[in-house]
Order: structure tokens, then C-alpha cells, then sequence
């Protein structure tokens, strides 16, 4: 063993507390890189497959005019294959009582669709010998405990048709299964997804007409013109693959992990550098006359770089490979975990060896970077100079708060000494408040996603959606059925309501969604400016969702086309204004100017199909909803609470997730304030012996020190907030779309707990090298000094 490898051995023992704070965060953030990017590429892959598999389609065109876009279509070069079908939302009822919302999609009896084939889990697919039977989704099927051989029920024309399951399937279009934009967490208690014989089909919703479209168009070119083509044959929906609502949930979802891959691992493995740099700086003043000696002996300038260079290296790869390792393990459970929660039927999990090598070379270029500068004014030493045991500092006076404000001067001693010890290492001390900043961001980023995500439930289900229950009807919400509806024991009130599929279009530009029908003065739903002050439903015209005057170009008071399936009319409307909700991107109309526009078009009666109820306090919501459920007239039912009650429910995830998060905080803050109070307790451990050689006593100097490392850090908080503030802005601002729309909002009480966590971090990291200048030797310390 050489005499430098020997001489780095000893050091790094003798300091191991501050090495193995800075190893741990080099660590932790490795792992977090490999475990989120390797989390990221494989639930891509996953989904890649299934959808390969499947042959999920890259088009898809919905409305009447499907069957002519499919004719068209077969002309155009690139087409691959091409799959018409019924599909629409009906009455389901299971085991004879529960009743909810089902989507029936055709698909060809005794062989899969050529586009957006079935992966069936258990039991067998349609048989043309099976005229009554069904297909039934994963998650309906797992909720409900359906097996092959088990029954329920269809709403068509002549009442409730009974169907028999004879397998049980996954989908591409549904692997989280998405009533619609609007609506991208349907309860598996109130929505499923049934598959049924094209003849089926047509028999429940007594109309033969396929509605839908699905193409497999590889070639981009191909899909555009295939595109252009849906839209001037007056198309409802025509979207990609990408833009398939359950796709896009899914990869924004699993895109947060690609961001969570970068940006929480710059966070640590900035402080980890931050550190090593603070650390490094005071070894090697302290080791002056060493360095010199050994330069004077014949050691060369580039040596004594490598040597120090050196103890970066080794830092930063005796944290990067555990945690490189640590990575690979925790981005199998995450991805296991993942796709069973959400049952995807394929999970792809190899082991990216790409990954923990990219992770080892972060922290063995942050260790080396870190290192370069000290390393390097290590190497420009002088000799001579550098074998005088002084070394050289800044030269005493005034502090700058003392010259901005002139009182200050005229406290005692001590606490100039407190003001003054701040800025005697200037660097030393701006590294220490960006390690303040940055785990100030990473609390904050965390924490703004608990209290974004609360504010927007509350205000989601408190200020806006504000009905209990949403019941649809047989026919019309007429006023016999609305008070058989209020007959109920429980009920508070009912108002009718229309729910249509609509398109929306200005120009060439379109975007699909749902129309809702209100009561004038309806207490139901509570519309919100983007102000956010209350806004009234106006007798004319439509309100719409913000996100609408991007998608669409438009401002209040330009008009727009609505283009109705159900029933089929085309109407202009006037934008009467914009409505900020944080779920989904829906248009409001009330309910009398909306039959008037239907009367206009000939369609006869009221667009209202359905009903919004609330409840007495404290009902029995689970018996309630069976007792609405017999009603005859109740064909299908929707909680509205019960989504509240999920979304509540997952909040304990967030929370976990936020722990962990504020720990990861705590670990970085600690780390590398503790490395900072380190080093300054331990190079000015001459002037601490010396003041208690001259009477100070040792708790006099802990005090000091504590309020001159309180003072620094508070300097830190102020714009850590602020900055904390900024990142998790833009980082929240990432996740919103027409489907969520994710504004940031951050408690007072998180900036206050915050600040107060950091500060407590603070105190903590000083114990030990409090308790070590509690055991300095005076006599030794001054007789050194002397030398």
C-alpha cells in the first residue's frame, strides 16, 4: 500500500461521520434515479407489449359516419387492417339488484377483431354458438366477483335482456377503465365494460348502425389522411392512439416517474457534491503544511491533484454502487406493485443494466467534480507557504448586516462574533443555505402535491359538484318521476339534469365532450370563474370549461358549433364564459334553452334523462341506493360521494409518499449541514481553545456557534420557499391536461412546518461537532498553535 493510499485510508477514519453522510446521500439519490427510470421503462415496455399484442389501435373514429370513414379509408395506402363496431353506454344490473352504467362493445363472434383484440384471462371467447353471451372486462369481472358460467342483465328496448359470461378479458382501450374525458375515474361499482356479438349489440340498443371505427395505420402519413378524412365526413371523435383517454392517463402517470428520474437525483446529488466540496476544502487546510512538506520532498504538483481528487472518487462511488443496487431492487417491486394494482395483464421487468452503470458514473462524477477545485488549489500550493502552520484568511472587520445597520456595532462582543463568524468563509457559507434551498425544494415539491390534491378535491366535490347520487332514467325526469324520487326515505331533493355526448367545434379545430343540463337556479353543481369567484348558469348560451379556449381557440362570446349524436342535431351556441374545475372539461347549458334548441331541430320532449339527488345527513347511503335501485324507472345509478370517498381513501398513498419524500428532505438537509457545521466547529478549533484558555467557558462558545449556524440556515429558508414554491409549481403545472387541471396550492402551515423542520435539521446536525469541541485538549491545542 503506497504511503498516499494509506495517508486517504486514515483520513477518510478519521472523519467517517461526514464521508459516509455524503456516501448516504450519493446514495439515495442513485437510487431513486435508477428505481424511477427503470420504473419508467418498464411500465412503457409493459404497455408497448400489451398494446403490440393486441394490436391496439393507432385510429380511432367515433360516430355515425364511422362505417363511411371505414369505406373510405380501405383506399388509403398504409391502412393495415380495420374493425367496425357498435359501442354504447347502457343500463347493466348484477345479481338482479345492483344497477349501473355498462359499455357494450361488438366484436365479431368466433374470432378476434382484426384491431383492438381481447387477451382472455379466463374462460373462452365468443362462440357463434353463443348468441346471449358476453365478454367481460378484467376489472368489472374482479369487482363483482364474475367467473365463466355467471349471469346478469342488459337494458334494451323490451326491458332487461339476461346474458351469460363466458370469459373474462383485458383490453388495451381499457386497462384503466375510462368512461370519457370527463369522466377518468368511474367507480367500479357504478361503470364496466362488457363485449358482446355484433347481433347482441344491435338487439340491446335497437339500432344496428356501428358508431365506431378502430384502424391499424403504423405509417403517420397515413393515419393524417385517414384523420382528415373522419372530420370532413362530420366525425364525433376522432383521436390517436396517444390521445386514447385511458392511454393518456396511463403515461402521464408513469411519465411522472421519468421526471421524478431527474429531478429529485439532482436535488441530492447537488448537496452530496456540495458537501464533498465543504468537506474537501477544510481537509485540505488543515493539511497545508502536510501538502507542502510533501511537495518539498519531491511529490509532483499532479500527485497531489490525483490524491485529493481521489477522496471525491472514492465518496462518490462508495455511495453510487449500493445505491445503484438498491435501485435495480426497488424498480422491480415498483413496477410489480404498479401493474398489479392496476391489473395490467403483462408486466415486462428485465433488469436495464444500462441504469446502475449510469447511476455509478453520477456519483463518481459528482464525487470527481466536487473534488476538482480543492484538488486543484491543493496542487497550486507553494512550498514554502503552505508548510506555514497560518493559513491565510480573510482579513477581520465590520460584518455586512454591522454596516447596513450601525447599531449593531455596538453590541457586545460575542455577538459580533456571531455576526462576523458568517461571513469569514463566504463560499463555505452560500453552500450551506443551497443546501438549505434544496431539500426545502424537495419538501416542498412533495408537500405542495398532498395540499394541491386536497384544495382541489374539496373544491371538486364541496363548491361544484355538489349532488350525492346521479340516477338515469328510463325516459324523460319528468315531474312523476322526480317525486317518486323524493318519495324516498333519504332523499333531500332532485332536480332533473341532461347528460349528452357533444362535439364542440371552431374552425378545424373540435374537441369532444359532454353537455349537462341543469335547472336554471340548480343547487347541484356550483360554477366557479377563473377568478374564482361564483358565476350564475345563464339562461342562453353555454359555459365551458378553461381548457376549452386553448383546444379550441376561442374567447367569451364567440360562438360555437355543437354537434349532437343523441339526439342528431347540429346546433351554434354562443360562449357565455369559462368555468375553472379541476376534473375533466365539460359545457353547461340550462335545461330549458337546451330543449328549446332541441325543439328547434325537431326533437320532441325533454333532453332530460336523468336525475341529481342529495341525501338527508347521516342516511345509510349503501341502503339507499338499494332502495332508489327498485324503482323501476332507475335503469342505471352513479354515487357521486363514493368517488370523494376514493379519491380520500387514497390520500394515505400521497401521504406515504410525502413521508418518504420529507425523510429523503431530512437525510440531504442533515447530510450536508452536518458536514458544514463540522467543518467550521473544526477549523476554528484554535480560536475556540484559545477563548476558552482565556476564560470563556464551553457552553458560552456552544451557544454562539448554535445561533451563528441557526442565523445561516434561517438566511437559506427565505429563499428556499420561495424557490421550493416556484419548482413545485412548474412541477404540478406538468400534470394539468383538459382531463385534470392540477393549479398549485400550498398552506400557509406547509411554509411554517417547512421552515421549522429545516431549522430543527439544523440544530440536530451540530450535536456532534458540539460534543467534540466539548472534548478539546486546550493545553495541546494552544501549545500547537504556539509551534
Amino acid at each position: 500500500m503506497s504511503i498516499l493510499t494509506r495517508k486517504l485510508r486514515r483520513d477518510m477514519m478519521r472523519s467517517k461521520a461526514q464521508f459516509l453522510a455524503v456516501a448516504l446521500t450519493v446514495a439515495v439519490g442513485v437510487a431513486i434515479f435508477g428505481a424511477s427510470y427503470d420504473a419508467f421503462l418498464n411500465l412503457k415496455a409493459s404497455y408497448t407489449e400489451l398494446y403490440n399484442r393486441l394490436n391496439f389501435a393507432d385510429l380511432t373514429v367515433n360516430g355515425y359516419v364511422a362505417p363511411e370513414v371505414a369505406e373510405a379509408a380501405a383506399a388509403v395506402d398504409g391502412v393495415a387492417a380495420i374493425e367496425t363496431r357498435i359501442e354504447r353506454d347502457v343500463p347493466v344490473r348484477i345479481n338482479g339488484s345492483h344497477k349501473m352504467l355498462g359499455r357494450i362493445v361488438s366484436v365479431p363472434p368466433g374470432s378476434q377483431p382484426a384491431v383492438n383484440g381481447l387477451m382472455v384471462l379466463d374462460g373462452g371467447y365468443l362462440g357463434p354458438e353463443q348468441p346471449e353471451a358476453a365478454l367481460v372486462e378484467r376489472h368489472m369481472a374482479d369487482h363483482f366477483g364474475l367467473a365463466p358460467g355467471d349471469g346478469f342483465e342488459i337494458l334494451g328496448p323490451d326491458g332487461w335482456r339476461a346474458v351469460t359470461v363466458a370469459g373474462v378479458v383485458s383490453s388495451a382501450e381499457y386497462v384503466w377503465p375510462v368512461r370519457s374525458r370527463q369522466d377518468p375515474f368511474p367507480l367500479p361499482d357504478d361503470f364496466g365494460v362488457v363485449f358482446v356479438s355484433h347481433d347482441l349489440a344491435a338487439a340491446i340498443t335497437g339500432d344496428v348502425s356501428r358508431n365506431s371505427a378502430a384502424f391499424a395505420i403504423p405509417e403517420e402519413g397515413a393515419r393524417d389522411a385517414v384523420a382528415a378524412i373522419a372530420r370532413e365526413r362530420g366525425a364525433r371523435e376522432v383521436f390517436t392512439q396517444e390521445e386514447q383517454v385511458s392511454n393518456e392517463l396511463l403515461h402521464t402517470d408513469v411519465d411522472g416517474f421519468g421526471e421524478m428520474a431527474i429531478m429529485f437525483p439532482v436535488l441530492f446529488l447537488a448537496g452530496a457534491g456540495m458537501a464533498t466540496y465543504i468537506l474537501l476544502t477544510r481537509l485540505i487546510a488543515a493539511q497545508r503544511p502536510l501538502i507542502g512538506t510533501l511537495m518539498a520532498s519531491g511529490f509532483r504538483r499532479r500527485t497531489v491533484l490525483r490524491h485529493y481528487l481521489t477522496y471525491g472518487v472514492v465518496v462518490g462511488l462508495g455511495g453510487a454502487i449500493p445505491g445503484a443496487i438498491g435501485g435495480v431492487f426497488l424498480a422491480q417491486a415498483i413496477t410489480g406493485l404498479y401493474t398489479s394494482a392496476i391489473s395490467v395483464p403483462i408486466t415486462v421487468n428485465p433488469v436495464h443494466w444500462e441504469t446502475p452503470v449510469a447511476g455509478i458514473l453520477f456519483g463518481l462524477a459528482v464525487g470527481a467534480l466536487a473534488a476538482a477545485a480543492p484538488a486543484f488549489s491543493a496542487s497550486r500550493l507553494v512550498p514554502v507557504d503552505a508548510m506555514n502552520a497560518i493559513t491565510p484568511g480573510a482579513t477581520g472587520g465590520a460584518s455586512v448586516l454591522e454596516r447596513l445597520l450601525p447599531p449593531l456595532r455596538r453590541l457586545p462582543g460575542r455577538w459580533k462574533l456571531v455576526l462576523r463568524g458568517i461571513e469569514r468563509n463566504r463560499r463555505r457559507a452560500v453552500y450551506t443555505m443551497l443546501g438549505i434551498v434544496l431539500a426545502l425544494v424537495l419538501i416542498l415539491v412533495s408537500w405542495g402535491m398532498i395540499d394541491t390534491i386536497t384544495e382541489l378535491l374539496e373544491r371538486q366535490f364541496g363548491e361544484i359538484q355538489r349532488e350525492d347520487a346521479q340516477v338515469y332514467l328510463w325516459s324523460e325526469a319528468g315531474p312523476d318521476a322526480l317525486d317518486r324520487l323524493r318519495a324516498v326515505d333519504g332523499v333531500a331533493s332532485a332536480e332533473p339534469a341532461a347528460d349528452l355526448r357533444v362535439l364542440m367545434q371552431s374552425g378545424d379545430e373540435s374537441y369532444a365532450t359532454r353537455l349537462v343540463g341543469f335547472t336554471p337556479d340548480t343547487e347541484m353543481h356550483g360554477f366557479r370563474s377563473l377568478s374564482g369567484a361564483p358565476v350564475a348558469l345563464p339562461s342562453e348560451g353555454v359555459l365551458v370549461g378553461e381548457a376549452v379556449s386553448g383546444l379550441l381557440g376561442v374567447e367569451a362570446g364567440d360562438e360555437i358549433a355543437l354537434i349532437f349524436s343523441q339526439p342528431d342535431m347540429t346546433v351554434t351556441e354562443r360562449i357565455a364564459g369559462f368555468v375553472d374545475e379541476p376534473l375533466g372539461t365539460s359545457a353547461y347549458v340550462a335545461l330549458p334553452h337546451l330543449d328549446a334548441l332541441a325543439s328547434n331541430a325537431g326533437f320532441e320532449g325533454t333532453t332530460a334523462a336523468a336525475a341529481l339527488l342529495t341525501y338527508e345527513p347521516g342516511v345509510d347511503r349503501g341502503a339507499l341506493r338499494s332502495r332508489l335501485t327498485e324503482l323501476p324507472e332507475v335503469a342505471a345509478f352513479v354515487d357521486s360521494r363514493a368517488l370523494y370517498d376514493m379519491f380520500r381513501s387514497f390520500l394515505g398513498l400521497f401521504y406515504a409518499f410525502v413521508g418518504i419524500m420529507l425523510a429523503f428532505g431530512g437525510v440531504m438537509a442533515f447530510a450536508l449541514i452536518f458536514n458544514t457545521m463540522s467543518v467550521n466547529i473544526a477549523e476554528r478549533t484554535v480560536e475556540m481553545a484559545t477563548l476558552m484558555a482565556a476564560g470563556v467557558d464551553r457552553k458560552t462558545l456552544s451557544r454562539l456557534i448554535t445561533y451563528e449556524n441557526l442565523i445561516l440556515s434561517a438566511l437559506g429558508v427565505v429563499p428556499g420557499l420561495a424557490i421550493g414554491y416556484a419548482v413545485a409549481y412548474v412541477f404540478m403545472a406538468s400534470y394539468s391536461t383538459d382531463v385534470f387541471s392540477f393549479d398549485l396550492h400550498m398552506k400557509p402551515l406547509t411554509f411554517v412546518l417547512s421552515a421549522a423542520a429545516i431549522m430543527v435539521v439544523a440544530l440536530l446536525s451540530q450535536w456532534p461537532g458540539l460534543r467534540a469541541l466539548g472534548r478539546v485538549d486546550i493545553p495541546s491545542v494552544v501549545r500547537e498553535r504556539a509551534l
